[in-house]
Parts: structure tokens; sequence; C-alpha cells
């Protein structure tokens, strides 16, 4: 039986008894027996692997602990089974969601992009000076030489720090939005209702940690991609295009015709790698909750004799993860050969559309500066199809951390909500009903319990009969389906929660440090 003490604190100027309401199964004044509710199981499926021999008895603790998410949601457990808060229909919009954390950004992201723009820059006059002095580099002297190789030198070097001031700003702005939105889903994971918590969101405490540690990571590497690709290959794309434009017209379309065969490709393979990422992550969270429920539990699992269940457990989230992991991998291994093979393609195409279309009509500066700049083309647009490829892989991450801040809470504050003042400590539960779900028993049938003032009572009763269900509702955590609660003639209902907590003091037997 479990011990539980609540103490309704008198506000500091009131002359009561200074612990008005106690909860005690051991030191009593009056006892209250609560109806027999045992705990059930129904329809325990869980699979296992065939070739597993398993031990014939297992606490219940440790068989709901031990299943993975997305398979306890078969399971429902007696009067426990819990309350599911609303969550919203609204349709999942990723860009949209994320824009505010990135705008919040803006000043470190103009700033990567300025230097972008820089780097493109130093990069145009790179692309015909280089091209100058490989077909002169027999003809000219060593003064010159020496000039030339030292021009190129300092837009070289111009580039790399324009890059490098690139990457670091936008590192700074996608870590930063990463941290901002770990930071708003941890705000609105406390504001759900205890229900999430004690199962009614059908997310384990495990697979929450997941989301908001790992998955935020990959949110921030996400952003990074696209902000590294937006301008940047936008910048690099134009100026050198512009530049084949200028060279040769003819060859710049017939380069262009690869442009779409790439963007049909990476589409394609962008939807796959999507789904498999999503895979990858359920796997991966799955495995985490797992771990993050059946430690806390080991003491069960040893007086049970479950260890090999467990292993046989973990071995098969582990293999699940290893499978998914390893498609992942193999597909993002697999698209940038994709892109190479486009790419030359195009430098076959450009060969063959040289000797056809320019007939001799290119110098040798011409042709080196050409081929550069389709090099540097076909770099931006490899670079779109990495940052399509990230966007589709982070989007179900995107996705999964938003998931918990999508609800409407069942557990709300008036708008008018008075604060408690002073309490005495009168407590009322006047024709309390309530269960956990809509499909669950109730847990309370119309109670009525009078609480005076300095009194000290016992609430006696088997596991799951209700009491701590009394002292939830007594602190807000849920609403009865029916009756009311007072303290002192004052519906709890009509006051601020922040109030009415202040004056609740809890003694749980779980110990818990701040």
């Amino acid at each position: 039986m479990s011990l539980l003490q609540c103490q309704l604190k008198p506000s500091p100027s009131s002359s009561s008894f200074p612990s008005p309401l106690h909860m005690k199964n051991l030191q009593s004044r009056r006892r209250i027996p609560f109806p027999s509710k045992p705990l059930k199981l129904t329809n325990p499926t869980l699979k296992l692997p065939s070739k597993t021999l398993l031990k014939p008895l297992y606490s219940t603790f440790s068989l709901f602990s031990s299943i993975a998410p997305q398979q306890r949601q078969q399971l429902q457990i007696g009067p426990h089974k819990q309350q599911q808060q609303g969550n919203t229909n609204e349709p999942f919009d990723p860009l949209s969601i994320i824009k505010p954390f990135i705008f919040s950004q803006y000043k470190p992201i103009l700033l990567g992009w300025l230097c972008s723009l820089l780097s493109v820059l130093s990069l145009s006059q790179l692309v015909p000076k280089f091209g100058q002095f490989s077909s002169s580099i027999g003809k000219i002297n060593g003064v010159t030489l020496r000039n030339d190789g030292l021009v190129l030198a300092g837009l070289f070097l111009a580039k790399l720090i324009a890059t490098y001031g690139q990457h670091a700003l936008l590192w700074e702005a996608a870590l930063n939005a990463s941290y901002k939105i770990r930071v708003f889903v941890f705000e609105r994971v406390l504001e759900r209702e205890l229900g999430f918590f004690e199962g009614g969101g059908a997310v384990s405490s495990g697979d929450v940690a997941y989301r908001i540690t790992a998955e935020a990571a990959d949110v921030a590497d996400t952003l990074y991609a696209l902000l590294n690709t937006i301008v940047p290959s936008a910048l690099q794309l134009s100026a050198m295009a512009s530049r084949m434009l200028v060279i040769s017209p003819a060859l710049s379309l017939i380069s262009a015709m690869v442009i779409p065969c790439t963007a049909l490709a990476i589409a394609y393979l962008g939807t796959r790698l999507r789904k498999i990422s999503k895979k990858a992550q359920l796997t991966i969270s799955a495995l985490s909750a797992y771990l993050n429920e059946v430690l806390p539990a080991i003491l069960f699992v040893k007086a049970s004799n479950a260890e090999f269940c467990e292993i046989a457990r973990f071995e098969r989230l582990a293999y699940a993860d290893l499978s998914a992991l390893l498609t992942k991998r193999k597909m993002k291994a697999f698209i940038p050969q994709i892109v190479q093979i486009i790419y030359f393609g195009a430098l076959s195409i450009l060969c063959v559309g040289s000797m056809v279309v320019s007939s001799g009509c290119f110098d040798g500066c011409s042709m080196v500066s050409f081929i550069t700049s389709l090099i540097f083309v076909v770099e931006p647009i490899q670079d779109v199809g990495k940052a399509y490829n990230e966007w589709k892989q982070g989007e179900p991450a995107i996705e999964r951390l938003f998931d918990l801040t999508r609800f409407k809470s069942k557990v709300t504050e008036k708008p008018d909500a008075v604060d408690l003042d002073h309490v005495s400590g009168d407590v009322k539960f006047c024709d309390i009903s309530f269960r956990y779900g809509e499909n669950s028993p109730l847990v309370l049938n119309g109670l009525n319990l009078h609480i005076k003032a300095g009194e000290t009572v016992a609430l006696v009763g088997p596991s799951g009969g209700g009491k701590t269900t009394l002292i939830k509702m007594l602190l807000r955590l849920y609403d009865p389906l029916h009756g009311c609660i007072l303290v002192d003639n004052q519906n709890i209902q009509n006051v601020q929660l922040e109030s009415l907590r202040r004056h609740v003091g809890l003694v749980s037997q779980d110990i818990v440090r701040f």
C-alpha cells in the first residue's frame, strides 16, 4: 500500500491549525475504505522472437514497461487507463512552423549571406583570371607570372575567408534557432496535463526526451543546410551561369539540358529519403524509450527473473534500428552518386557540343573559363539537391518535435479566476465522479467527503482505488467529470492554478530533488 501525504497549508496570516489536512495510511483519525478495483491487462498482445524461451512469470510492471510505445497503445490498464489530451487537427506545415525561429536570427543570417556574396564575387573574378593564366602560362615572363599568381592567390584567399565567415555565421544562426525551438518545445511539454505524462498521450517519457535532444539536433542540421543553400547557391549559380552565357550561349543551352534531369532525380530520391528517415527516427526513439523505462525498473526485472526476456526485446528493437539506419545511410550514399553521374553526363554533352557547335571558335582561355564555370555551376546544383534531401530527412524530426506542442488543455484557468489569499483548510468533495479514459470504468462515483480544518484523514484502499486521484484533483491536475471541490467554500475551478497549488503541500514516497 502506497504512502502519500498531502498537506493543505494555511496562509501565514491565518490563525487556524498549521496542518489542516493530512492524508496518510498509517496515522489517521477516521478511515475511509475505497472499493477494490483490481489491476487487469486486456489484449496483452506482445510479439517476441519465435525461438525465444520465455520465463513463465513476469510482473505486470515489467511487462508493461518493456513494450515499445507503438505496441503499448494496444494495452488498457484498468482504472489507470489515462485520459488523452485533445490534440489539434490543424494541418502541419514544417516550413511555416519554423519560420519565426529562423527570422529571430536575421542578423547572423544576413551577415552570412553577405559573406557568401563576397565569396561569389571573388569566385567570379577568379574564374576568368584563371583561364587567362592557364592559357598564357608559357608565353609570359617571370614577373608577370608572379604578379598574376599573387592576384589569383589573393582572390582565392578572399574566397576562403568569406566562405569561412559564411559557414560560421550560418551555423550560429541554425544552432541558435534550434536552441529556441528546443526551449519552446520543453515549455509547451511542461504545460501539458498530467495525463500526458502518465500514459494518456501514447508517448513515453523516453521518446519525449529523445525528441527534445537528438531530433532537435537534427533540426539544426536541416536549418543549416537550408540557410547555406537558399542564397549562396543561388548567387553562385547566377554568377557562373552568366559567365557561361557570355562565353558561349549555345554551349550554355546544351549544358542546361541536364538540369531538369537532375531536379527530377533529386525530387524522387528526396521523397524516398523522407520516408526512410521517418522510419529510422521512429526505431531509434522506440529504443531510447525502452531503455529509459526498463533501466529504472531494474528491480522488477531482476525480481521476476526477466533478464532473458528483456535482452530479447532489446535485441529486437536494436536490430530494427540497425536495419532502418542502414537503409538510410545507403540512400544518403546513393544520392550523390546519381548527381555525379548526371554531372559527368553534362561534361560529355559539353565535349560533344563543343566539337559540333564551336567549330574552332574557342580559344584556349575561353575553353578553360567555360569548363571552370560549368564545374562551379554543377556544384550549387548538387548543393541544392543535398539541401533538399536534408530537408526531407529533417521534416519528420520537425513534425515529431512540434507534435508535442499541438494540444488543447482540458484543465484551463478562467480569465476571472481569483487568488486565494487566506486558507483555513476546510475541504469538501461534492458528488465527485471521475474516470481516466472515455472507455475506462469510473474510479470515483458520486464521492462526498468533508475534511474539516485541522483534521487528519487516512484514505485506505487497494491500488487503483482512487486515493491518489483525489490528491490530483485537489491540485487540479485533473478535473472531475461531475461534481466540484471546495476549499473554504470556494470552487477550485474558479481559483488561479498557481494560487491553489501554492497552498497545497504534497509529500510523496518518491524522492525528487529540485
